[in-house]
């Protein structure tokens, strides 16, 4: 399969329900940079003041390092401990310059297509600190493991779906299906304790393993279960998106969270609160009438064709609705920008009544139904345009010079408090 193919038609006829590997990153419309990139030029970056959740792999327990500390241990050859960094959120920091999310996920990622623009253009905090976060800030991480890394069996917060690439390095990968009877095994083997006793694959009747190598990108579905080993030195980057093509196993996994008491700090954040916003995105472009405070009416020509929905998507605003109906009030956190709740359902159950006898085959457009603004995806394509060092198609070379420790994450006068982590 050739990355040009990855679109928005093949997901309309296939859905994304297999883990798709690309040896090459070309179509993808993927930016990294190139493999002269360095832990050093991570620091340069992010700032060595940037405190980094960093995983002991022997314990599977999480502690914080400076990113001057973590490049430090990175680069010393006499290792007493295993220690891996799989979740630096980079985000508003000078190392996203240096990288461009595959087109897909830029054309389907619900934080791009759903959550507010205004309120992800107010962010400004480049850590994930849960109170200074402005949208689900989980798009673009950094990934630096050592020679032996080991993370267990786990499935991605919220049901998300993960692109992964591998700059330098390799990874192997164990997968395991989101099958009812695989998940019901997954939350038994979490709840036993038992995880450093048994080895979740062998409880399953088919896990696959898969080898990455430097250059390869892997596109995971919603609710896959993977272990991931670290055959070497590895600098990864990847990002973690919700989309309408996986919504039924996204809320599925929310629950199995729920069952194994996962900590709010380790969910993907407004999970409940973007699935309003998906409701109310659906509604306004499929009916035209907008249920945000900020919003207005949109006028649809009487003649416009009808826009057909895949059964992944008319099924999946379905399971939406039910699953915030059963949600306790305290728990709805339905966000201040809708207006009404109760209008708003009203409408979706509209939706799904005039898009009920939807055709599979005229839903495969290539077009997503939420999408993008034009002028922000040019945006995109200026800023790109100005970054220094750009030679030829994805191709940024290394940065050079320092960043400044007063204007780094976690220089004095930083707010301190827990991070959003995935496990991966």
């Amino acid at each position: 399969m050739h990355g040009t193919e990855l679109n928005v038609a093949y997901f309309q006829r296939y859905g994304f329900n297999t883990p798709l590997l690309f040896k090459e990153k070309t179509g993808l419309g993927l930016r990294v940079p190139t493999s002269n990139f360095s832990i050093n030029d991570v620091r340069m970056c992010v700032g060595s003041r940037r405190v980094l959740d960093v995983m002991d792999v022997n314990t599977q327990k999480n502690s914080e390092m400076t990113m001057k500390d973590w490049q430090k241990y990175y680069e010393d050859p006499n290792k007493d401990r295993l220690l891996n960094v799989i979740s630096l959120e980079f985000s508003h920091t000078k190392l996203e310059n240096y990288i461009q999310t595959p087109t897909i996920v830029r054309q389907i990622d619900w934080v791009d297509c759903v959550w507010p623009r205004h309120l992800k253009d107010s962010q400004t905090e480049a850590t994930n600190l849960l109170e200074d976060m402005k949208y689900p800030k989980v798009q673009k991480y950094c990934l630096m493991s050592v020679k032996g890394c080991y993370t267990d069996f786990h499935v991605d917060f919220g049901g998300t779906s993960v692109w992964y690439h591998i700059l330098k390095g390799g990874k192997v990968f164990w997968l395991i299906p989101p099958t009812e009877h695989n998940l019901d095994l997954y939350e038994r083997w979490v709840l036993s304790g038992k995880q450093a006793d048994i080895f979740f694959g062998d409880t399953v009747d088919k896990c696959t393993r898969i080898h990455l190598s430097e250059g390869n990108t892997f596109f995971i579905p919603t609710g896959w279960i993977h272990a991931v080993f670290t055959p070497q030195d590895s600098l990864v980057f990847g990002g973690n998106f919700l989309h309408s093509f996986g919504i039924d196993k996204q809320l599925k996994i929310a629950q199995v969270e729920d069952t194994t008491k996962v900590p709010q700090k380790f969910r993907y954040p407004f999970f409940t609160e973007m699935l309003w916003y998906v409701l109310e995105r659906y509604v306004h472009c499929l009916l035209g009438r907008s249920h945000l405070t900020t919003g207005s009416d949109m006028s649809i020509p009487p003649d416009r064709p009808h826009v057909h929905l895949t059964y992944a998507e008319l099924h999946g605003l379905k399971e939406i609705v039910m699953y915030l109906h059963l949600l306790p009030p305290n728990k709805k956190n339905v966000p201040d920008l809708i207006k009404d709740p109760v209008p708003l359902i009203q409408d979706v159950r509209t939706l799904i009544g005039l898009h009920r006898q939807d055709s599979r085959e005229l839903a495969i457009t290539g077009r997503p139904i939420l999408t993008v603004p034009e002028d922000q995806e040019n945006r995109v394509n200026k800023m790109y345009s100005r970054i220094p060092g750009v030679r030829g198609p994805g191709k940024i070379n290394a940065p050079k010079g320092t960043t400044k420790a007063s204007s780094a994450p976690g220089a004095p006068g930083d707010k301190n408090g827990p991070r959003r982590r995935r496990t991966r």
